[in-house]
């Protein structure tokens, strides 16, 4: 099968640099989230918490963004400071992945594997954050770790996926890794042409599971240098559960949001999510019940408002519960 050949550079229509005052900071903390206008949101709520946890060091962010409104923009825009510098890079249609591998995942998600390519002048560490994380304390740590002999740091993941993709790629049991969190050494990636090798494998016609992670751990095993669980803590939200500050309590610096229990969703909002909201520029935007309007949903809501003596409410969308699954046309 002949291989997508995608041109790098010409994926990026636009490049914008915004700092406050014009300033550069030196020696700035990099950070890098790819995302569209779906995530937008939560990838600025993040943008916050790192800003808000990191309040002395300098950071840069870099933003890989596809179909971000003008609205989402300017909220972004918001974030910048005497410490913080912002570049936004928009990506074009002729970025493109295999529709195999774009089924459950936004094509949004295959940009950090072009990011390193683009990026890599003057930028030593790159840190990668998947948008549905957010950051509870210093990134010191993360940055200061010795990956001068490797070409990523990651955190291994959670033992069913180890059980499945290592016997699957045939990979040493428990070297998986979760590719929400990456701190990337650039000179090393591109040295060793991994943005090139992993756009080919994508590209080729073979359907994965998970396709940017289950690529980048083909090609880097033996290369990576494995981080406490502490830098991606993975979570599973239950219906206004308290899973993240438990996560908290045992000294997360990283919370990843796995499954489709997003906490920007008013079904799965935890307090922790929204003190970082209630502070961010977008702190009025009116949240969704959840990314699945099912009947259950609604029910689920319904029970959890009633549990929390919110009578009226619950009634409210017990209601409407009753409408979608009776009168949904």
């Amino acid at each position: 099968m002949e291989l997508v050949m995608i041109d790098i550079y010409g994926c990026v229509e636009d490049k914008k640099v915004i700092t406050f005052n014009n300033k550069e900071v030196d020696n700035p903390l990099h950070v890098l989230l790819c995302f569209d206008d779906d995530y937008a949101f939560p990838a600025g709520v993040n943008m916050y918490s790192i800003i808000r946890n990191n309040p002395h060091r300098g950071l840069h962010f870099h933003l890989f963004m596809q179909n971000v409104s003008i609205e989402n923009q300017s909220k972004i825009a918001e974030l910048s400071s005497n410490l913080v510098s912002i570049t936004q890079y928009s990506i074009n249609n002729k970025f493109r992945i295999h529709s195999n591998n774009t089924k459950s995942f936004p094509i949004s998600a295959c940009l950090r594997i072009i990011a390193p390519l683009i990026i890599s002048q003057n930028v030593n560490k790159l840190l990668y954050l998947d948008s549905d994380t957010i950051c509870l304390s210093s990134l010191d740590e993360i940055f200061n770790a010795d990956i001068n002999d490797k070409i990523i740091a990651a955190v291994a993941d959670v033992e069913n996926t180890q059980v499945s993709q290592c016997k699957k790629f045939q990979l040493e049991y428990g070297s998986y890794f979760n590719s929400g969190v990456l701190l990337y050494n650039l000179e090393n990636w591109n040295q060793a042409n991994i943005t090139e090798q992993a756009l080919n494998l994508l590209n080729e016609g073979i359907e994965y599971k998970f396709p940017d992670q289950d690529v980048l751990n083909i090609l880097l095993k033996d290369k990576i240098y494995y981080l406490p669980k502490k830098f991606n803590s993975l979570t599973l939200l239950t219906v206004q559960g308290f899973e993240d500050q438990q996560k908290a309590a045992m000294g997360a610096t990283i919370i990843h949001y796995t499954s489709g229990s997003k906490p920007w969703f008013k079904l799965y909002l935890t307090p922790i999510y929204k003190k970082y909201i209630d502070n961010s520029p977008w702190k009025n935007t009116k949240l969704l019940l959840a990314n699945n309007h099912s009947p259950s949903t609604t029910r689920r809501y319904s029970k959890y408002l009633s549990r929390q003596h919110k009578y009226f409410r619950s009634f409210f969308y017990y209601v409407l519960y009753l409408k979608h699954k009776f009168f949904k046309a």
